[in-house]
């Protein structure tokens, strides 16, 4: 009787301890969180496929507590994204539920305290809110009669430090949402820091590094292949960069081409933006890009009219056409006043437009574009507006397409070997017919004659290759070594 009873209460145990077991990792396992429902400081919700999990945690040495997104299967806790980042909760007394409205809260269990809300849902009605942690790391509130592609509100529109697959960095103009980075205060505390990276639209969109309210670096104009003045961020194997202009968003993005990659693009409490892949033999993130890479990625280091090039034992040097403003500074590395022209501009109608080439594009903050013209119709445009200083094509692939126009003084130019943009930069009649070149100290390429060479080219200077008269004497046809075709040379008749 008593064995059958011992029997009994142990498989009455075993069972209790099974229904826990089940009850327990369906509670875990759920990707969703229903209206009043609460989840405590020990409990997570996780996604489908168990890429990601929510709940509280407690970075680092700190003994807050804080509602965040972290990787699931990586054995490096990894955040990416914190809810309550300003707001941190003491102690274990706390909880995370969906009200009614559709608002995911974080309130203290014992005075209902709202601690940290969502934000409020813009819709009159919500029927049965539901939250849900997808595998691509976004927690998505929304109502049943509402599809998932219009949430209420999702975590991906209120980002903290990290960047993932499928985030747009940018702006929704219909719904005035700004989604942007911003750094942690330190590793340990997920306060909002000092950096932040955001799209900048005062001209053509443009990323920009903020430090504070000073900015720190500029990732220079985006067009369809690359971004310019960051060869690293070109085509590559793992992702590809997307870069949207339309009258309903303004949004850089990035996405996998191989899934089987685990990166996060994450802006540092020390202000540095790294791209990270995570690497299984190392069991580790590593580094595996970050756009700036020298001294000359800070922002305007040679101010205006002037380019820095790395290779270069003086950085700064000043663009073909001008000069230092002030050559005792320069001389001994001060560029703070930037380079002057060498000859001013009178917007006369002889002025035209100088090439350059392999850079860095200026800052574009008060630039205009079209996404449409020509190249042509662009230095048209350019050549129309007396204010106009440079211009160059938005979309360098194929004959090049898109106008883009710069006014006043050209800032935060790098020279950039082989990888760089083309730049047309006004110039006055004096300046024109330069050679394309880097920057600025590149010799004129000029090809030298012996005169026994010129009399046979223009048979004795022969009136019947003379073309006609010019300010500098007479032009004449030339043929030179058999080339086919036909170019013109000035002499002057007392040669």
């Amino acid at each position: 009787m008593e064995e059958g009873l011992t029997k009994t209460k142990l498989i009455f145990g075993f069972l209790l301890v099974l229904y826990a077991s089940i009850t327990l990792t369906c509670t875990h396992a759920a990707d969703t969180i229903s209206a009043n429902q609460i989840f405590r400081y020990n409990e997570t919700i996780i996604s489908a496929h168990e890429t990601f999990e929510l709940g509280f945690f407690n970075p680092g040495n700190s003994t807050n507590y804080y509602v965040g997104i972290w990787y699931k299967k990586i054995p490096k806790r990894t955040y990416v994204w914190v809810a309550n980042r300003n707001t941190p909760v003491t102690d274990t007394s706390c909880e995370l539920t969906l009200t009614l409205q559709g608002v995911l809260i974080i309130q203290n269990a014992t005075t209902s305290d709202v601690i940290w809300p969502s934000a409020n849902s813009s819709m009159t009605t919500v029927r049965n809110p539901i939250g849900q942690l997808l595998d691509t790391g976004n927690f998505m509130i929304y109502s049943d009669n509402v599809s998932h592609v219009n949430p209420i509100w999702q975590s991906f529109d209120f980002m903290t430090d990290t960047l993932l697959p499928g985030m747009k960095l940018g702006w929704n103009w219909v719904t005035r949402t700004e989604r942007y980075l911003t750094s942690w205060k330190f590793r340990d505390d997920p306060a909002l820091g000092d950096y932040s990276l955001k799209v900048d639209t005062k001209g053509y969109p443009q990323m920009i590094l903020w430090d504070v309210e000073k900015i720190k670096f500029h990732a220079g104009p985006r067009d369809r292949l690359r971004f310019s003045g960051d060869p690293d961020l070109k085509p590559n194997p793992i992702y590809n960069f997307t870069f949207v202009v339309n009258q309903r968003e303004i949004y850089y993005q990035y996405n996998l081409i191989d899934t089987s990659f685990i990166t996060r693009l994450v802006l540092q409490p020390s202000g540095n933006i790294e791209c990270l892949l995570w690497v299984d033999s190392i069991q580790d993130w590593s580094l595996y890009l970050t756009p700036e890479g020298d001294y000359c990625d800070r922002y305007v280091v040679c101010k205006a009219f002037g380019s820095c090039n790395i290779d270069k034992s003086s950085l700064c040097e000043c663009l073909k056409g001008f000069e230092p403003t002030s050559p005792e500074q320069w001389r001994v590395a001060i560029w703070s006043q930037g380079c002057r022209r060498t000859t001013p501009l009178d917007c006369g109608p002889s002025e035209g437009f100088n090439k350059y080439i392999n850079m860095k594009l200026p800052d574009t903050l008060g630039s205009w574009y079209n996404q449409t013209m020509t190249l042509v119709e662009c230095e048209n445009m350019c050549k129309s507006n007396c204010s106009c200083t440079a211009y160059t094509n938005l979309n360098a692939s194929g004959t090049g397409s898109g106008c883009l126009l710069w006014f006043g003084d050209l800032t935060d130019i790098k020279t950039i070997a082989e990888t760089g943009d083309s730049l047309y930069i006004r110039m006055p009649p004096s300046e024109l017919g330069i050679p394309e070149n880097r920057s600025g100290d590149e010799d004129l390429e000029l090809r030298l004659f012996c005169l026994s060479s010129l009399l046979t080219a223009t048979n004795n200077f022969s009136m019947d290759n003379k073309l006609g008269e010019g300010g500098f004497g007479p032009v004449y046809k030339v043929f030179y070594d058999s080339i086919v075709g036909s170019v013109l040379l000035n002499i002057r008749e007392n040669m």
